[in-house]
């Protein structure tokens, strides 16, 4: 799994606050350090409306199909996914769970290897991708591309960053929660996941 923050509202923080401080006509009170302190509270007392001014746009790659279909079921994000009716996918890996042991593995390993034989024979018989691409696992790589505000990203870090979501998942939220600690830590601070 690789996830790369592609761009991000400038100076999301401020951003954040400079807005925020529309309702109480109190812009003049902005520096940096006002700032953290107003998206933290702001945060804690569940004012979260203001965070929908700042955004983030992700290139995540290496994920399941599996994985990708839980995360693109918020619909307050925004999505682009590499589409297996155009893209020739035998290029593409299999994702492996870590609770799968060796031989179970291998089995998948091959199991795989033999869809994308069939996948290449079906195409190579004018099979449409578009129908070829049935005999596709889940646990097929996919890429996509998503972009959601802050408010929704907390959304989606809480949700899919619990114990009770899906390791992949998990692991996602967690990576992308490192990111946006690093360019947002005020807007992100109270969040964590669980391992």
């Amino acid at each position: 799994m690789r996830i790369k923050l592609i761009e991000v509202s400038q100076d999301p923080e401020g951003l954040i606050a400079r807005c925020a401080r529309v309702s109480h006509r109190s812009e003049g009170k902005a520096s940096p350090e006002a700032d953290a302190k107003l998206i933290r509270r702001l945060i804690e007392l569940g004012h979260d409306s203001v965070l929908e001014f700042a955004s983030a746009t992700f290139l995540i790659e290496g994920i399941s199909r599996a994985a990708a279909n839980q995360l693109t079921r918020h619909r307050l994000a925004s999505f682009v996914q590499e589409s297996q009716r155009y893209v020739d996918v035998r290029d593409q890996g299999l994702v492996r769970p870590p609770s799968f042991p060796e031989e179970g593995w291998r089995k998948a390993s091959q199991l795989y290897q033999r869809a994308l034989e069939l996948y290449e024979e079906l195409v190579g018989e004018g099979v449409p991708k578009e129908d070829a691409r049935f005999v596709l696992p889940i646990g097929a790589e996919t890429r996509l591309v998503m972009r959601a505000n802050f408010r929704e990203l907390r959304h989606i870090i809480r949700l899919r960053g619990s114990r009770a979501a899906q390791w992949e998942i998990r692991e996602l939220a967690r990576r992308m929660l490192e990111i946006l600690r690093e360019v947002a830590p005020n807007a992100f601070f109270d969040l964590e996941v669980e391992r």
